[in-house]
């Protein structure tokens, strides 16, 4: 016996993940794991559905019947004209056609013209009326004028109102435009023939005042001048300057450089006179406008005094050879020498005379010709703004009448596209009264209610299941906490009012509320840690979450394969495991804990072959303190002595200390996790704590599992397969609602 309890060497390892073996089971998009989440808050459907027509009708009972008449109108926009009067004489719109007739229709002007027909006091108006629209047809050039109103007769007529307005605010507005258009231009073109006459008397005037005949060739005549003057002036200048640069050099020359220069040296008149004096003469002849002319200076007898002195200077030197200075012949040549030098001492004083005379009679030609200059450049200005401003005139006056031109002309287009309708407007169908009001319409609004509370329903179950963090399904397990999934615990349907209706010795044993027990039996018995267990913690996060249940459901399965079990109920606060069993509480745990009694004094026989317990005892006010005492380890090791299996009922782990203390020291641990109501943090803390005090937690068992939601998994169609239905026995008087007994 002890050896079933031990994990057989020759046993295939188990899968090394858990979420591996549920994770092809959780693939795919399973209808029925949806239609599950909807069925289990059905209520909530029901009530926004309920709700939701509820509203409707209350606002159908409430609501007066109004009633929707519509008239169609046709645009028509003329293609024939030419473009050219196209383009002038219709109206530029911005943006669409269609829009843009619409924003008239609704224009205040419009609507009045319409009230007007109708011929109703603004009271009784508004009594009846509810609302205007105008909206385009698609993709045609239809518009439609749809009046709601609180009777048929007034919607019709007031669409039809409506629409002739339009027709008649159209109709003066095409023709308006085109008198307007006409006055416009008509007195445009008045203007302008005032402005061309005055602008011809203006023109005329200024001819005659300025002698304006002509003027471009004295324009021309007074720039050829300009232009000699401007050259005759700077060769002036030129030659002044050549004069003025000379004189310095002059007064620091000897007197053969002096005569050489001015011979010599005196540049050539670029303008001569005709009487002018040849090179060689005296004087300029005549002429003021004559220059000095080149070596006036010179005499014909100049080189022959110098040649003279030269010939002299060499007689005297031969002379005085041969006679004293007082000889006559010395004396003569002596004489003659002084004679040539006072000759040429003439002459250069005679051409410095000349040469400072051609200076200033430069510096007076230079002058005159600036200012005749000037002169001439006052008559060419003034000519020309003569000549511009006759040219202005003249752009001004051909300006005008090209603009004077383009009126009438357009005049004439005006007459001519006055006869041609640009765009026309006519009622396609004229609005009838209707026969049955726009709403309310009760199916559709009954239906369209009944719509929103479903998907108002829908969308509240599905935040509630999103919201909803506790572990449902296996894979959660692995996946979530990290433990292995040793089984589950399908729901019972069944209702019983005592808890021995939860055990498994009175349910059939082919169903399967019992079968769930033998395989979480198996999985205990295989168990994926390989560690063998003599005591084993059954334990839960929070109370009410099946773990009594499940104790004294697995001890009896145990016990049918012919182990001896001992089951202990060692929830020291609410302990109820004597109650599957038909059996009293009495002496028990707390006994043994104390010291006051033995285990063969507080064991209690129950009816199943191999299965005993011993209940709670008395409740102690020090719990926690009783499980560390030296009882609780000698009374576990005899208790493993002399059975195969000790299963303790411990308190839930966050409820109470002492819980974690017996699950450490236990061989291991079994967690029950009711499905779908326990939320995942608290397992997860939990098992942290479990871990963290040295517990072996062997697995997690789900319980009351509704395998409806197991659709995934097909695991409902399997049982009812095999007759593992949920059927009580024949005997039973009745049958409890869910495998997790409230002493859980």
């Amino acid at each position: 016996m002890r050896d079933m309890i031990q994990r057989p060497d020759s046993m295939p390892p188990p899968p090394s993940s858990e979420s591996e073996v549920f994770s092809a089971a959780g693939k795919g998009w399973d209808i029925r794991k949806y239609f599950y989440i909807i069925a289990k808050r059905l209520w909530l459907l029901l009530l926004c559905f309920m709700t939701s027509i509820v509203i409707m009708l209350v606002m159908m009972a409430r609501q007066v019947p109004e009633y929707q008449a519509a008239t169609k109108l046709q645009l028509t926009r003329s293609v024939g004209l030419p473009a050219n009067l196209q383009q002038r004489d219709m109206e530029t719109i911005l943006g669409d056609y269609a829009q843009t007739q619409r924003s008239i229709i609704l224009s205040r002007e419009v609507i009045q013209r319409a009230k007007d027909k109708m011929g109703l006091a603004p009271q009784e108006f508004g009594d009846k009326f509810r609302g205007l629209s105008v909206n385009p047809i698609w993709e045609t050039a239809i518009l439609t004028i749809s009046v709601t109103g609180l009777e048929p007769a007034f919607c019709a007529d007031y669409a039809n109102a409506i629409a002739d307005a339009y027709i008649e605010y159209k109709s003066e507005e095409r023709s308006g435009s085109s008198q307007n258009t006409v006055v416009n231009l008509t007195q445009q073109a008045k203007r302008l023939a005032e402005e061309i006459a005055k602008m011809e008397g203006d023109l005329l005037a200024f001819v005659r005042e300025n002698s304006v005949v002509g003027i471009r060739e004295r324009g021309n005549v007074a720039a050829n001048l300009l232009a000699q003057l401007s050259k005759q002036s700077a060769e002036y200048r030129t030659q002044r300057m050549l004069l003025e640069a000379q004189q310095p050099l002059l007064a620091q020359a000897p007197d053969e450089v002096v005569l050489a220069t001015l011979e010599y040296g005196l540049p050539t008149p670029a303008v001569a006179s005709p009487g002018s004096a040849v090179p060689g003469g005296d004087m300029p002849a005549e002429g003021a406008e004559g220059l000095i002319e080149h070596g006036v200076v010179a005499p014909p007898h100049w080189d022959t005094l110098k040649r003279e002195n030269a010939i002299l200077e060499a007689q005297l030197v031969a002379s005085r050879k041969k006679y004293k200075d007082e000889h006559p012949l010395i004396q003569e040549t002596l004489l003659k020498l002084q004679q040539n030098e006072d000759a040429i001492k003439v002459e250069i004083q005679f051409a410095l005379k000349q040469y400072y005379s051609q200076l200033e009679a430069l510096n007076i030609k230079e002058k005159s010709a600036h200012q005749v200059e000037q002169e001439w450049e006052e008559q060419a200005l003034e000519i020309d703004r003569k000549q511009k401003e006759y040219e202005g005139l003249q752009r001004n006056l051909t300006r005008l009448q090209g603009l004077y031109d383009l009126i009438f002309n357009r005049l004439q287009e005006v007459d001519i596209s006055a006869g041609i309708e640009m765009e026309s407007v006519r009622i396609l169908e004229r609005a009838l009264a209707p026969n049955s009001p726009l709403k309310p319409r009760n199916l559709q609004s009954l239906f369209l209610a009944a719509l929103i509370g479903l998907a108002l329903g829908v969308g509240l179950i599905f935040a509630l299941e999103f919201m909803d963090d506790s572990i449902r399904y296996p894979e959660e397990v692995a996946r979530s906490l990290g433990t292995p999934f040793l089984g589950l615990v399908p729901t019972a349907h069944w209702k019983q009012a005592g808890d021995a209706g939860y055990w498994i010795g009175s349910v059939d044993p082919s169903s399967g509320f019992a079968e769930a027990y033998r395989n979480i039996r198996s999985a205990l018995l295989l168990n994926p840690s390989g560690k063998p267990f003599k005591t084993l913690t059954v334990i839960s996060s929070v109370p009410k979450e099946g773990k009594t249940t499940t104790s004294a459901n697995l001890a009896t399965s145990f016990a049918q394969t012919g182990h001896r079990v001992l089951v202990v109920d060692a929830d020291l606060h609410r302990g109820g495991v004597h109650r599957f069993f038909g059996l009293q509480a009495g002496r028990g745990f707390t006994e043994i804990l104390t010291g006051h009694s033995t285990l063969d004094q507080v064991v209690q026989h129950t009816s199943v072959e191999g299965l005993d317990l011993i209940g709670t005892g008395a409740f102690p006010d020090n719990p926690a303190e009783l499980v560390l005492r030296r009882e609780m380890k000698e009374f576990l090791a005899e208790a493993a002595e002399k059975y195969d299996l000790v299963i303790l009922d411990a308190p839930p782990v966050l409820a109470v200390s002492e819980s974690t203390v017996i699950a450490s020291q236990t061989d291991g641990v079994l967690l029950v996790v009711w499905s779908g109501r326990t939320s995942r943090k608290l397992v997860h803390a939990s098992v942290r704590q479990l871990l963290s005090r040295g517990a072996n937690l062997l697995g997690c068992v789900l319980n009351n599992l509704d395998l409806a939601r197991m659709g995934n998994y097909g695991a409902s169609s399997y049982y009812h397969y095999y007759g593992y239905d949920y059927r009580y026995e024949e005997e039973s008087p009745a049958a409890p609602p869910a495998p997790g007994s409230p002493a859980g």
